[in-house]
């Protein structure tokens, strides 16, 4: 025991005193701020320049009605919220002309004035069209696909409107009418019940770092370790400790680092957004509580043991770092596959897939933490608890078994082996 803290001590500072340790502390978070920030700012820049158009009717009541109904929201934000609390969106803000000159020679004319860039689009709208059900909206922005289908929307509400205007209804029983109804999904749990996309939120935040961490600092224990099988230090190390102390010191001093690291972030996002926690309290309190913090600890370490005791088995076997990240792919597999289902787990935390996904032990650290998280205590705890011991068991299975070939591997050299002789390693280890 002596040895392993020893040689967990001298992996934690050798790395926590590294720059890339520190770049990577500060740049991460900045990094995600950008990402999640910035394009957010742009959009926003671009949702307000004004942009011309031309609505083409067969009559002038038509046309009046669809410039009303883009033009309404010209002085509202790009997202607002309806008396029922629902998030409504509106199109890019317009200049609006309207014209009943709805003749092919008019159509070339404006399709040329969108093509020099005088306008900037323009709207078909003719009684043919509408019949049809098929509008032309002739624009150089076609890829603009929110903004295309929320004026689609709006059009069809201003057709909508006119149509029930012409068979003599009024104003106030036209918009009594279309006033959308809004349901909301309300859970049996009551009151106390968190928010469902606080929840999903939070969950995804929480599952997003413990795959980064686990993913990262499993593969740094490869690499800490062919780094020192390629300078031949591990052969001086063996003078004075055994191979198993080895292994666990290493994943203990990497586990170790990645601990700081997420509590900085954690502390760093904790002071920055205090003020939003203090605003939000009543729901972070429904989101996060104790046993929560509990999970994500228990199935964090878990997962890290598991995932780098693998790792360790692999940088022992290889001689270079084109063979370890060849390598290092099968061993994240599974966890890759979590993420990659993991939207559909969020949205059915019972079904078949997503069982199956919390009780295999690969897989088990995220996908059973966003059950727990988005089910908030209605997981069996049959299936909490044998999703534990089934990772408990195949962690004794993976250090038993990939501690047989870290013994040996770490002083093989050459060629990379096969499976015959990774075979022969566990048998006579």
């Amino acid at each position: 025991m002596h040895n392993i803290l020893i040689i967990a001590k001298r992996e934690y500072l050798e790395r926590v005193r590294t720059r890339s340790f520190v770049m990577m502390t500060f740049l991460i978070p900045a990094l995600m701020i950008g990402v999640s920030v910035v394009p957010t700012l742009l959009a926003n820049r671009g949702s307000n320049e004004a942009k011309h158009m031309v609505v083409v009717a067969g009559d002038r009541d038509t046309a009046e009605q669809i410039r009303s109904r883009i033009e309404q929201g010209k002085d509202k934000s790009a997202k607002s919220e309806d008396k029922n609390g629902t998030t409504r969106s509106s199109p890019a803000h317009y200049t609006v002309e309207i014209s009943t000159n709805a003749t092919d020679a008019e159509r070339a004319s404006l399709t040329e004035k969108v093509k020099s860039k005088q306008l900037d689009a323009f709207l078909w709208a003719t009684p043919e069209a509408i019949a049809a059900k098929k509008l032309d909206f002739v624009t150089f922005d076609v890829s603009n696909l929110i903004d295309n289908e929320l004026l689609g929307e709006v059009v069809s509400d201003g057709l909508r409107r006119q149509a029930l205007k012409n068979k003599g209804l009024k104003d106030d029983d036209i918009d009594a009418a279309l006033e959308p109804v809004s349901v909301k999904a309300v859970s049996p749990l009551g009151k106390g019940a968190p928010n469902p996309k606080t929840m999903f939120l939070g969950t995804l935040g929480f599952v997003m770092v413990m795959y980064m961490t686990v993913l990262l600092y499993g593969i740094n224990v490869m690499r800490s370790i062919l780094e020192e099988k390629t300078s031949r230090i591990m052969e001086v190390m063996l003078s004075t400790a055994s191979a198993r102390d080895m292994m666990a010191g290493k994943i203990l001093g990497v586990g170790a680092v990645g601990l700081t690291q997420v509590g900085i972030w954690a502390a760093v996002a904790g002071v920055m957004s205090a003020g939003t926690i203090i605003a939000a309290a009543s729901q972070i309190k429904g989101l996060i509580s104790p046993s929560l913090l509990i999970y994500f600890g228990v199935y964090f370490l878990l997962g890290y043991v598991l995932y780098s005791t693998l790792c360790a088995a692999v940088g022992s076997m290889v001689n270079s770092e084109q063979e370890a990240q060849q390598m290092q792919f099968l061993v994240m597999m599974p966890m890759i596959l979590a993420v990659i289902f993991i939207a559909n787990i969020f949205q059915h935390p019972n079904s078949p897939i997503a069982v199956f996904g919390s009780l295999f032990p690969f897989t088990a650290p995220l996908v059973m933490f966003s059950r727990i998280s988005m089910q908030q205590g209605q997981v069996p705890w049959s299936q909490i608890a044998l999703s534990i011991v089934l990772m408990l068991a195949t962690i004794y299975g993976m250090i038993w078994l990939c501690g047989r070939i870290y013994r040996v591997g770490i002083l093989m050299y050459g060629k990379k082996p096969n499976l015959p002789e990774i075979m022969k390693w566990i048998k006579y280890a």
